[in-house]
């Protein structure tokens, strides 16, 4: 695996870390997988669907950059039963990719910087990372990666404008000094050199991915 040698790394997560399998678009609810678990618990508790999906678009239409929690909230669900139903959805649906997983090891324990730039929002990066071994979803830590860029806080997706230079900005360490890994020619190479990245490692995957549960009504191309 001829990666170019950097002092950090920003890893991309759908299709680079993890990738799905089993996945049923047409059981989404608002183009995602989680709020139909989220929904299904809080009716299990006493609260009519319809009001549950009323909840959720009403965030989703309050705060475009939301992360999980927010929905949790809003349904006034347990945090730690509604994080053990995601859990548990990932489980079925998520697993890793063993040569990204490997590449991050063996970079950190060379001693080089590591980070994310996902297309997730924060809980559902850890998540992910989670099922690759690479993060605690519950403690939301990584013994990995130094700073976790999220939708939420990157306040967009990797193709949208300004993104990657506010994601750079948000790792604290200079862009020339970043290497973007990922799977998406334009989302994790061309985008992040535009916007000062130092370099690019692309894995080859057949299928490109990208983070459906950050925006709404996208599904894996």
């Amino acid at each position: 695996m001829n990666v170019p040698d950097f002092p950090c790394y920003a890893f991309d997560i759908d299709g680079t870390l993890a990738r799905y399998r089993d996945m049923r678009p047409e059981t989404f609810l608002f183009g995602n997988f989680l709020f139909p678990v989220l929904r299904d618990f809080a009716a299990e508790r006493g609260m009519a669907p319809a009001e549950a999906r009323r909840r959720i678009g009403a965030v989703m239409e309050a705060d475009r950059f939301w992360d999980y929690p927010d929905f949790v909230r809003a349904l006034g669900l347990p945090p730690g039963e509604a994080l053990a139903r995601m859990r548990a959805w990932h489980a079925a649906h998520v697993e890793p990719c063993p040569d990204a997983v490997d590449l991050v090891r063996r970079l950190h324990s060379g001693g080089k910087r590591l980070f994310v730039v996902s297309n997730n929002p924060g809980l559902g990066c850890l998540l992910k990372l989670e099922r690759c071994g690479l993060a605690d979803a519950g403690t939301r830590t990584s013994g990995f990666f130094g700073r976790i860029v999220g939708t939420d806080t990157m306040l967009g997706c990797k193709g949208e404008p300004g993104a990657w230079p506010r994601g750079l900005a948000l790792l604290g360490v200079p862009a020339p000094d970043v290497c973007v890994v990922g799977d998406n020619p334009l989302e994790d190479r061309d985008l992040p050199l535009a916007a000062g990245a130092g370099g690019s490692f692309l894995f080859d995957r057949r299928t490109i991915l990208r983070g459906i549960e950050a925006t709404s009504g996208k599904t894996p191309s």
